[in-house]
């Protein structure tokens, strides 16, 4: 099963890097003068979402969230692909800190909030703009499919977690005598 967890986690890793240049090119575009690759008219148009009111919080626009965003769920994925291999005296590891965040629970749960974040863009582009930023509908459809993996990746995990527990508690029966021959 650790094969499959390592096969999903790098898949993350690789949407993680589409998500990045997706991002990468929406920031080029919010900055841009010139209309963007996919302005196919006035409802399909990047520029236009990239334009509005809803592109930035803060001053801040949502691609470049977006890209940090792929940025630290590609961290957290290969954290856990390389986890094993960390030296645990490794200046950045935390006993309390890394292992929350660099867990099949922590990908799940950051997976799951840019998932939520995405779907209130997408609800922004269709009923508050009322245009659509094929990009963007990319870069929703690429973190769908991150958060569809991580919660694959955390259900594995629990699985092996769980069968570990049950084959410990069986040779801790019969080291007690407790277990049936």
């Amino acid at each position: 099963m650790k094969n499959k967890q390592q096969r999903l986690l790098k898949f993350i890793l690789l949407l993680s890097f589409l998500g990045v240049l997706i991002s990468g090119y929406l920031v080029k575009v919010h900055f841009s003068e010139s209309n963007g690759l996919c302005d196919l008219g006035p409802v399909l148009s990047c520029t236009e979402v990239s334009r509005s009111q809803q592109a930035e919080i803060f001053g801040i626009p949502m691609a470049f969230i977006g890209l940090f965003g792929y940025v630290f769920l590609g961290m957290v994925s290969y954290g856990i692909y390389k986890k094993e291999s960390l030296d645990r005296k490794h200046l950045f590891y935390n006993k309390i800190f890394y292992p929350k965040i660099f867990s099949s629970a922590g990908l799940l749960f950051f997976s799951a909030a840019a998932l939520l974040f995405s779907v209130y863009l997408t609800y922004a582009e269709f009923f508050i703009i009322k245009a659509l930023c094929l990009f963007c509908l990319f870069s929703q459809a690429v973190i769908l499919g991150i958060a569809f993996f991580s919660y694959r990746h955390h259900l594995l995990e629990r699985s092996i977690r769980r069968s570990f527990r049950e084959e410990e508690d069986i040779r801790n029966e019969r080291g007690s005598g407790l277990a049936k021959p």
